[in-house]
């Protein structure tokens, strides 16, 4: 990967097949298979930015490098929105030259100037590499996550 400038922008439909790509990664990292019509919708959402969805992807000099996927919601506590950053990939290439950083701080950027109570996101336990920058840029909390699938 070459160093350069990194530009931080809203996914456009050129952008498709850098996204199938980086998504096949990013869903091979978890360990994980979808249905091509979910990753089609997903997809569609973002690119659309339907309501309470934002898709970031990073940019440098050889292409796109990383996204987010970043879903507003309500919340309990406070009238404004929360932001849920549900996934973040750079490619494996990319990492550790600041994309995954830019990424989240353009989303950071973007929740400030709207007004977005906070913004938060999770990740595997075993995930060291993202750990390390997320240690850098957020509060780690005490929280456990549990899930119910219906």
């Amino acid at each position: 990967m070459k160093s350069g400038p990194l530009t931080i922008r809203s996914f456009e439909p050129r952008d498709r097949a850098a996204w199938d790509e980086m998504w096949a990664g990013y869903l091979a990292f978890y360990e994980t298979a979808l249905a091509p019509e979910v990753s089609e919708d997903t997809w569609a959402r973002f690119v659309n930015a339907a309501p309470g969805h934002v898709g970031l992807i990073a940019e440098g000099a050889d292409g796109p490098l990383g996204f987010a996927h970043a879903i507003l919601h309500p919340g309990t506590w406070s009238p404004r929105p929360v932001c849920y950053l549900e996934d973040l990939y750079v490619n494996e290439a990319a990492r550790g030259h600041g994309a995954g950083r830019a990424l989240i701080e353009a989303l950071a950027e973007k929740g400030r100037a709207e007004g977005w109570l906070r913004l938060y996101w999770q990740t595997a336990r075993t995930n060291n590499t993202a750990q390390f920058l997320y240690d850098k840029l957020a509060r780690r909390t005490d929280w456990l996550r549990y899930e119910l699938d219906l």
